[in-house]
């Protein structure tokens, strides 16, 4: 008796207290018995409550909080501590009206069987309002780092769009730094400024090999007034682009060549491989237009000129030949000499006397 007078007094206590909240559920998830701690933490009466028959675990808001697996422990008879969550009784239909409200707590539920098989769950909750506050720290965060990745995609299409203007740069002041002049016909002129990378190099080539085609070009001037400085690989890279003018009919010229760029050249015995140079772009220039026009031109104007003279020599041709040709005899009759005059035939002229006319041995 003593003992049970114990027991009972302290689950007198329990359910006395006003800082811990006690409710007792039927195995079926409903609630038929809470303390004065439940009615001081959801402010709500407890015998209004009662006859709701409210059921844990037809709440829609404990599901949506993400612990309705918990929830579902606690009804099968097992010990379960429940993360704290912030439950708002004005969102429960069974609730609503009852001067309610949004209350963060911890939740520990606890099963107490009987003689049989039966069991009654005990959840105790008590309120944390630190929880509020850090619930409240954690979205301002989120929001902080959503403006934050929203900055940095800002930022990001910023950098992009600057990156894509520099290219586009780029590529322009490529272009504008490998122009291809033409100075006369048949001749082109390639004025290069600055030191020659391998990105340059090839915009070089492709552009002079593009503009040596598209002109029919036979000379080609190389000016490299406006370098400052020729390595090997530069070097190479000139000569590279000769051969390749070469094999399109056109030869090409190096004008521009300093004193100290020579004298580099030569330090360095750099081959330039047989490439014309030229002191000046004047040098060059008179020399182009000196030079013969490419083979394929030259045969394309012979061709040509022989044409025209084919055409204008036609006529003469035919009226030298027919009067040069006899004129066709009636058949069966034989050429015979014209008649001289007075009726006196053809008779071969009188030799000198003392020769013998000429006998075919």
């Amino acid at each position: 008796m003593e003992s049970l007078r114990a027991d009972a007094g302290r689950w007198r206590a329990l359910m006395a207290a006003r800082c811990l909240s006690v409710s007792i559920h039927q195995p079926v998830g409903r609630t038929h018995a809470v303390n004065a701690g439940w009615e001081a933490l959801w402010r709500a009466s407890a015998e209004e409550f009662l006859q709701l028959n409210y059921n844990m675990l037809e709440d829609r808001q404990l599901a949506e909080n993400g612990i309705m697996p918990h929830v579902e422990r606690f009804f099968r008879g097992e010990e379960v501590a429940i993360p704290p969550i912030s439950y708002d009784t004005d969102l429960v239909e069974e609730l609503t009206g009852k001067k309610g409200g949004a209350v963060w707590v911890c939740s520990f539920g606890v099963p107490v069987r009987d003689a049989g098989d039966g069991f009654e769950g005990v959840l105790f909750q008590f309120a944390v309002p630190e929880a509020a506050e850090i619930q409240h720290k954690y979205e301002a965060l989120i929001e902080e780092q959503r403006a934050l990745q929203a900055s940095l995609e800002a930022r990001n299409r910023e950098l992009e769009e600057t990156v894509r203007v520099i290219a586009a740069q780029r590529d322009a002041i490529q272009a504008m730094s490998v122009p291809v002049i033409r100075v006369a016909d048949g001749v082109l002129c390639l004025p290069i400024v600055g030191m020659i990378d391998d990105a340059r190099a090839s915009a070089l080539l492709e552009r002079l090999l593009e503009a040596i085609a598209a002109q029919q070009a036979a000379q080609v001037l190389l000016d490299i007034t406006g370098v400052p400085a020729l390595d090997a690989r530069a070097a190479a890279q000139l000569v590279g682009a000769a051969s390749a003018a070469r094999l399109l009919g056109a030869s090409c010229t190096l004008v521009g060549v300093s004193p100290a760029l020579a004298q580099t050249l030569v330090e360095l015995g750099i081959d330039l491989g047989g490439l014309d140079t030229a002191a000046t772009l004047a040098e060059g220039l008179t020399r182009a237009l000196a030079a013969p026009r490419g083979a394929a031109q030259r045969s394309a104007a012979f061709a040509a000129q022989r044409s025209t003279t084919v055409a204008a020599h036609a006529p003469e041709r035919g009226e030298r030949g027919a009067a040069h040709r006899p004129a066709a005899l009636p058949r069966g009759e034989a050429h015979r000499p014209a008649a001289l005059p007075g009726g006196e035939a053809h008779r071969p002229a009188a030799l000198p006397r003392g020769e013998a006319p000429f006998r075919k041995r």
